[in-house]
């Protein structure tokens, strides 16, 4: 295993050694838990110092029956000294002893003697180490011994010669685990949550190495062999005692232990001592998880069950009873009417303090165990389960239970549960990128509470669809439906049907041109009352909203606050579905403000998750895609094509705009057609209709730089100042790339010869290698001699300056397919296939295609 966070141990042994070669010799003291990683420490050590002393090694070993003076002979036989294994063999113990030490001093290089596991030391052993010891200040010695600090109790005859050493010649080195930071970045490393690595480890080398290297979170095989052997070695009624621990995940009070065990303080005073239980709050743990889960899962199922009983009986005594506790040990009982009985109390409890999987959590396990025939119970658990799937980032398993409830409600014909019920499926679809479902859902429901009296159900129902509006940036529909939504909650005093309501229309109204500044008051309000009222959703949605809204805008000082800010209550509350949502918001900005290697780690940490809703991945897709593109990289083009067509089954163009340009950008950066001028006039349609101007701009831009199409800006104003949303003149141009560098550099270009060079330069400092070439050869089309020259071939990251379709091309090669195949799969001709092989086999000085794949791979374009 790599060594880690153990410079600090190992320079003390490097100081201390230097300190050894005057004469000054010294003993290093080696402790901790098993697997701590002590000889991995002294291995490397010695390793770095082979080559200025003499290294001899013993060990102690774990025998029923120690053999004498083990690593005394172990030294001897690396030394290879036949008379001190003779007096050895003999038992002349003192005389050994001191020929042994007359023999050290002859040594022309220092020396390093390692004991390992001096914990397991015979008496002799212990006697060798004391007369070493009080006679190690003039040698020119290091003595290292390692001990496990866990096997060392209060009586361990090791404690009594620990106690006996003259203080200055020895130095304690005590390893401690490793910490979250180091455990998190070896577990990215294998794909795996640092958090519940380093959870279930402690920190421990070991227990981290293992769990890692058999790339599962359960207990790898050589883990429980280590844990029980020290189980087993243990008296009976220790034995007892942890086991009752095993079952204890929270910890076990003392004064439950005492009536379970009223003598356990005599058994468990070695445990505690070895470090292996640990007592805090008057409460004892095993230290490490890896223990607790070990033990539980060796004993019987009845013990499992009479331990849990016995615990649980101690918890229900109690005036206000720890409902958590109750459900997990009533239902290791076998009590699940119990466990049903707490669930609605502890879900609840849950939800006030933002544990959101908590509380998801639990209404399953009801929803697993319930057999009961009361369906308004069932129901509550279907509901709820549902809706905490939803924040969580679960929304196809929300879908599956609210659909359960759909078929249950259409039969009760119940117009109120009914409607909502359909409210939430729409909102559920729309997670999941089907436009078209979520608006049928949501139709249907305004339907029923259309012919309804007034109610919170049917406030809830107006502004589902003035959310959608919004979404689409229809603003006349939004701020309609929304209006009506705001006058029902004010009749009704319904805040968080206010604050969803006040939010959609906000949103809409700050983007757009002289009422941004009244929108951003409303979102605000929004923001206010929810987080006034605890409604977590709400609140993200404010967060989410102001921040995307201020990204649009370009204002990415004030959106990076309020991203900081929402992410931080996103995660503290739960909210997996909204801290995926404003992470891919913040991998945008971070595209746009030029920092490229954050924006791609953040979004491929996104997409990688395969239960990601669309709405979550098209940006982040569009983003991995673009980066890829403006750095020459191969897998550019199907990511994005990938993009645009979830993009449009939205039907929102806050996400069908951006995979757009992006795939303009590609035709512009590779002179190909990949989309159709149907394509695009549609999506001119579209603005026209729906759409923030800011958004509207950013695709204009664009769409001028590579077509000859582009927007009539007047009739879009035409329309806005028709429904009265804005003054605005049509004159006025929106268009703002302030704090965009890769835009600016593009948009300087268009300047005099300085300006296109300083252009070049900016882009090279992004490493947009792509977009570098095509400016080049731009100016060298008009005449310009003095063209920079950029990055040199062998640090560029295209270093053999194939184009971007020419890396597609061999991306496709190296699957092994054919010229036609190939023409199919990028929709080109065979015979425009033939010349971009040719290309690159010239590019790449190959003379095959096996070849061209090979030097691909060495130059890092493929993998």
């Amino acid at each position: 295993m790599e060594l880690v966070e153990r410079s600090d141990f190992l320079s003390a042994l490097n100081h201390q050694f230097e300190e050894s070669i005057s004469g000054d010799g010294h003993c290093m003291l080696v402790s901790g838990e098993a697997g701590i990683g002590k000889s991995s420490l002294v291995k490397a050590f010695c390793d770095n110092r082979r080559k200025d002393s003499n290294i001899f090694k013993g060990t102690c070993d774990a025998l029923f029956t120690p053999r004498p003076l083990a690593p005394l002979y172990d030294v001897l036989w690396q030394w290879h000294n036949g008379d001190l294994l003779a007096l050895a063999a003999d038992g002349h113990r003192n005389e050994l002893f001191v020929r042994f030490l007359s023999e050290l001093k002859k040594l022309v290089w220092p020396t390093i003697l390692v004991f390992e596991d001096i914990h397991w030391a015979d008496e002799a052993t212990l006697d060798f180490i004391k007369f070493l010891c009080r006679r190690i200040a003039d040698l020119r010695f290091l003595l290292v011994l390692t001990y496990r600090s866990d096997e060392i109790h209060s009586r361990h005859p090791l404690r009594s010669l620990l106690g006996q050493l003259i203080t200055g010649t020895f130095t304690r080195l005590e390893l401690s685990p490793l910490s979250m930071q180091a455990v998190s970045r070896l577990a990215s490393e294998k794909g795996y949550r640092g958090e519940d690595v380093f959870t279930i480890s402690g920190g421990n080398p070991f227990y981290v190495t293992e769990i890692l290297a058999n790339y599962s979170f359960g207990i790898p095989e050589n883990i429980k062999d280590s844990i029980l052997s020290v189980f087993h070695r243990q008296d009976e009624k220790t034995r007892y005692i942890w086991e009752l621990l095993s079952v204890a995940p929270t910890g076990l009070e003392l004064d439950y232990l005492e009536k379970l065990v009223p003598d356990y303080a005599a058994y468990i005073e070695k445990s505690i001592e070895s470090r292996i239980v640990l007592l805090r709050d008057d409460k004892l743990f095993f230290k490490h998880e890896l223990y607790r889960r070990t033990i539980e899962s060796s004993i019987s199922p009845f013990a499992q069950i009479t331990a849990n009983k016995s615990i649980l009986n101690l918890l229900l005594e109690e005036p206000n009873p720890e409902t958590q506790r109750i459900i997990h040990h009533a239902e290791l009982a076998r009590d699940y009417d119990l466990m049903l009985e707490y669930i609605p109390k502890a879900a609840k409890q849950a939800i006030s303090v933002g544990a959101h999987l908590d509380a998801a959590k639990l209404f399953c396990t009801g929803i697993t165990y319930y057999k009961g025939t009361d369906q308004s119970f069932l129901n509550y658990l279907h509901q709820s389960y549902s809706y905490e799937c939803y924040l969580t980032n679960q929304p196809k398993e929300a879908i599956l239970h609210q659909e359960i409830l759909l078929a249950v409600f259409e039969k009760q014909n119940n117009p109120e549960p009914l409607a909502n019920c359909l409210r939430f499926l729409s909102r559920l679809w729309w997670f999941e990128g089907n436009r078209l479902e979520a608006e049928k859902y949501g139709y249907r429901a305004v339907e029923i509470v259309d012919r309804q009296p007034d109610s919170i159900v049917k406030g809830q129902v107006y502004s589902n669809i003035s959310q959608l509006k919004m979404l689409s940036h229809e603003p006349d529909e939004c701020m309609l439906w929304g209006q009506r939504a705001i006058a029902i909650a004010k009749q009704l005093n319904d805040p968080e049907t206010l604050s969803h309501a006040l939010n959609n229309v906000g949103t809409v109204q700050m983007e757009m041109p002289e009422l941004g500044a009244v929108g951003m008051g409303i979102l605000q309000q929004s923001l206010q009352i929810a987080l006034e009222g605890s409604f977590h959703e709400h609140a993200a949605r404010a967060y989410t909203n102001l921040s995307a809204s201020l990204i649009r805008l370009k204002d990415f000082t004030r959106a990076e606050s309020v991203l900081q800010e929402g992410l931080s209550y996103c995660e503290k509350r739960d909210l997996d579905s909204w801290t995926a949502y404003m992470l891919s918001l913040k991998a945008r900005m971070c595209m746009e403000i030029g920092t490229w290697d954050s924006a791609y780690q953040i979004a491929t940490e996104l997409v990688a998750n395969e239960e990601q809703p669309a709405v979550v991945t098209i940006g982040p897709m569009v983003i991995i895609g673009t980066i890829k593109m403006r750095r020459a990289e191969s897998g550019a083009l199907p990511i994005l094509i990938q993009a645009k067509v979830k993009a449009l089954q939205t039907g929102e163009l806050q996400r069908i705009i951006p995979a757009i340009t992006a795939l303009l950008e590609y035709e512009w950066l590779t002179g190909e057609s990949i989309l159709q001028e149907a394509e695009i006039l549609e999506i001119i349609d579209m603005t026209e209709k729906m759409g923030t101007m800011y958004e509207i701009n950013d695709f204009s831009f664009w769409l001028t730089k590579y077509t000859n199409l582009s927007i009539d800006f007047s009739r879009i104003y035409v329309s806005y100042l028709s429904k009265n949303f804005s003054p605005a003149n049509h004159d006025a141009q929106l268009l703002n790339f302030t704090g965009c560098p890769y835009e600016e550099a593009l948009i300087r270009f268009e300047g005099n010869e300085h300006d296109k060079s300083e252009s070049i330069r900016s882009l090279q400092k992004l490493g947009a290698t792509a977009s570098c070439e095509k400016l080049k050869s731009v100016m060298r089309a008009e005449g310009i001699k003095r063209i920079p020259r950029g990055i040199r071939k062998t640090t560029g990251a295209n270093s053999a300056n194939l184009t971007l379709r020419e890396i597609d091309v061999l991306q496709l090669l190296q699957g092994g397919l054919r010229n036609k195949e190939i023409a199919a799969r990028l929709s080109i001709s065979t015979k425009t296939v033939d010349h971009h092989i040719s290309s690159l086999l010239s590019k790449l000085e190959v003379d095959s295609r096996a070849k061209a794949v090979q030097e691909g791979i060495r130059l890092g374009l493929l993998k």
